[in-house]
């Protein structure tokens, strides 16, 4: 049996993660999270609604998974029939509110995934906010045609 030390580490670092979130743990969730991989190593989109229980705005400020050498925030926009792919930076969910991250808007790009991102897998995601709080989800990864 061969013991991957990148793994243990990367699960021990979300543990950490959940363990120090801060104290609205429970509070700000994440729901629907996927991936759409693509063939031949290219970067892979993910979608996800994240939700803010608290009483007070948050500010997302980046994402991380083991299963991708960079995972960034990202936003598509289409101007004059032309559709545009940039960093999103910072996001503020207002309280009791819900961010959308869906195909056409704001998304998580995966680049350089790894083969821990193939359809039909389940890949964690540490979502990171202003203040050190963090959150972590389960997000499937589907096909290229999203299913």
């Amino acid at each position: 049996m061969s013991i991957d030390v990148s793994r243990i580490a990367a699960a021990a670092a979300c543990a950490a993660t959940i363990l120090c979130s801060g104290a609205w743990a429970g509070s700000v969730t994440i729901s629907d999270g996927w991936f759409r991989a693509l063939p031949a190593g290219l970067p892979a989109g993910g979608y996800f609604k994240l939700h803010n229980g608290t009483e007070k705005p948050i500010l997302l400020t980046s994402a991380a998974s083991p299963a991708c050498g960079m995972l960034m925030l990202h936003r598509s926009t289409h101007t004059s029939g032309m559709e545009h792919m940039m960093p999103a930076g910072d996001l503020e969910v207002a309280a009791g509110g819900t961010l959308v991250f869906a195909p056409g808007g704001y998304h998580l790009m995966c680049m350089e995934p790894t083969p821990d991102m193939a359809p039909g897998a389940i890949v964690i995601v540490t979502l990171a906010f202003a203040g050190g709080d963090a959150v972590t989800g389960d997000f499937a990864v589907r096909g290229a045609s999203g299913n």
